[in-house]
């Protein structure tokens, strides 16, 4: 979604926030008049001219107090209704990414994306619009009035905003440069500290804090020198700027005052040149400042909302014949981790895969469920190439129990369900088979127990055994296990497996324990050795 195409779709909100920032710039322009008509009185010959310039100072002094009231409860809806909007296409986006691609992304930038993004475009967006309305408003307005006192005056403040123009026109590419640098410098020090925070425990237990410290302050200083550069183009463009403005300023005040003594100007015009020369100059600087900070909230926009062209397969899966893999190969890098590898796996057939650390268990398994994407050769879900099954429709069908399942700070009973509905047969079913249900009996809320995040208030195997309960709840027809055991002692591993294998579904296994009952109850054991080493 593009920003006018935001814009479109809250058309109405948009038209009350424009009306409220017209109204603001009226209400700027009035105490302007206000002041120009107090000033006026000393003119004023007769007491009825001496009243009638009361009457003006006190309308214009007055009415802004109301017309920015009124601006404010315009503006406030639209306000609102933008930033759900945008809070929520941004967790679409983020949503959007395939497993593959959101493991390569570190975490710190989907947060930078959800706060700081968020944030930096809340507070330039709003700001910069409402500024520009009324800057150019101002502008638009005061030159009408300025034109009927002294045309010369008006037309000779076009020619130096027009100048003012150029110059900004000239640093905008400069100033977009060093800010785009500037953030990413920001990322750099931002992914740095997370690492060094996320390890503190490694570096104090090793003392290894000097190490890091010189990486650590050369991002500093990298950081340091782009804002530097920045801050000096930025005030090297407002110094030029001030200064034309300023000379151009103090020319008109002179001229202004030449005008008045040879009787050419009234009092009441004269403060109404000075005033409004100031404003309209200084209003104009202003404005053109705010479409830069009106330009770089549109691309924090378009980098929190649009998202990479993903070809999502649109075909739906059925699983009637099985899955076929031909000559199957996976690299990290330059790291080939499978090779032509070729197997066929039926309906309900249960599979068993073994090898030792790096042999690529894991990510076959990933490969098969649709995690990893970047392979060669083939994997044939039916009659379909795997990458062209629609993801949602593959998750209905299949279901992977990690290593390691994210809890969340949520009861048991919501941790297993997520969204699904709740049935409790079906429920205590699942935590016998997985031997939690004595456990959660023993607890005061028993399925309402509260388990901190990740459940670090539960042990190893309970948070494992959580994880298997929550996919065997779910129920799918293909379930891809990671090493179901290896939190667990002999006895209850037996008795997962001895569940698991009498699921009447398509049971897909990693295990690197070779326990003597597995292989005699799966329909195929396929052992993987390292790359470089015989099978």
């Amino acid at each position: 979604m593009t920003i006018l195409e935001l814009l479109r779709k809250n058309r109405r909100q948009f038209t009350k926030y424009m009306i409220g920032a017209l109204m603001t710039t009226i209400s700027g322009l009035f105490s302007t008049l206000a002041l120009s008509n107090a000033f006026g009185i000393i003119e004023e010959t007769s007491q009825e001219g001496i009243y009638r310039r009361i009457a003006f100072v006190v309308f214009f002094a007055f009415t802004p107090i109301f017309t920015q009231l009124i601006s404010r409860l315009l503006r406030i809806g639209f306000m609102r209704d933008i930033l759900i909007q945008v809070r929520t296409l941004a967790y679409e986006k983020m949503m959007k990414h395939t497993y593959e691609s959101f493991k390569k992304t570190p975490k710190e930038s989907f947060m930078s994306m959800l706060v700081s993004d968020i944030n930096l475009f809340e507070k330039d967006f709003f700001l910069s619009l409402l500024n520009i309305v009324y800057c150019f408003g101002s502008f638009t307005l005061g030159s009408i009035l300025l034109f009927f006192i002294s045309p010369l005056i008006a037309v000779s403040t076009l020619i130096v905003t027009t100048l003012l123009y150029l110059i900004t026109k000239y640093f905008e590419p400069i100033a977009r440069k060093t800010k785009k640098e500037t953030q990413e410098a920001n990322a750099n020090y931002n992914v740095e500290l997370t690492n060094i925070l996320n390890g503190m425990e490694v570096i104090k237990l090793y003392h290894v804090e000097e190490n890091f410290k010189r990486p650590f302050e050369s991002i500093v200083i990298t950081l340091e020198q782009i804002k530097r550069k920045a801050f000096r183009i930025d005030e090297f463009q407002s110094n030029l700027n001030h200064w034309i403005a300023g000379s151009y300023q103090t020319a008109i005040y002179i001229y202004a005052t030449y005008l008045y003594v040879q009787d050419q100007l009234t009092l009441t015009y004269l403060i109404l040149v000075f005033n409004l020369i100031g404003h309209l100059v200084w209003s104009m600087i202003s404005g053109f400042n705010f479409i830069n900070r009106f330009k770089t909230s549109i691309d924090i926009f378009n980098r929190i909302t649009r998202t990479d062209t993903i070809n999502y397969g649109k075909k739906p899966m059925s699983f009637n014949l099985g899955f076929k893999l031909d000559h199957l190969s996976f690299s990290y890098g330059d790291k080939e981790i499978l090779k032509n590898l070729s197997l066929w796996v039926k309906p309900k057939e249960k599979v068993l895969i073994t090898g030792p650390s790096g042999a690529g268990k894991t990510t076959l398994l990933n490969c098969l469920a649709q995690n990893l994407t970047s392979y060669q050769g083939s994997i044939w879900v039916d009659q379909d190439e795997l990458k062209e099954v629609n993801p949602d429709s593959f998750l209905k069908h299949c279901g992977y129990i990690r290593q390691n399942h994210f809890l969340f700070n949520d009861t048991i009973r919501n941790n297993i369900l997520l969204t699904s509905p709740y049935d409790e047969a079906k429920f205590i079913k699942v935590l016998k088979d997985v031997d939690l249900y004595d456990w959660v009996m023993t607890l005061d809320d028993k399925e309402h127990h509260l388990l901190e995040q990740d459940g670090t208030n539960i042990s190893g195997g309970q948070r494992q055994r959580m994880s298997i309960a929550r996919e065997l709840y779910h129920d799918r027809s293909v379930l891809f296990v990671d090493e179901p055991s290896a939190s667990l002692d002999d006895q209850t591993s037996q008795h997962l497996y001895d569940t698991l294998l009498s699921l009447d579904k398509t049971l897909i296994v990693v295990s690197h324990r070779h326990l003597d009952y597995l292989s005699r109850h799966f329909d195929q054991t396929i052992e993987l050795a390292p790359m470089g080493e015989s099978a």
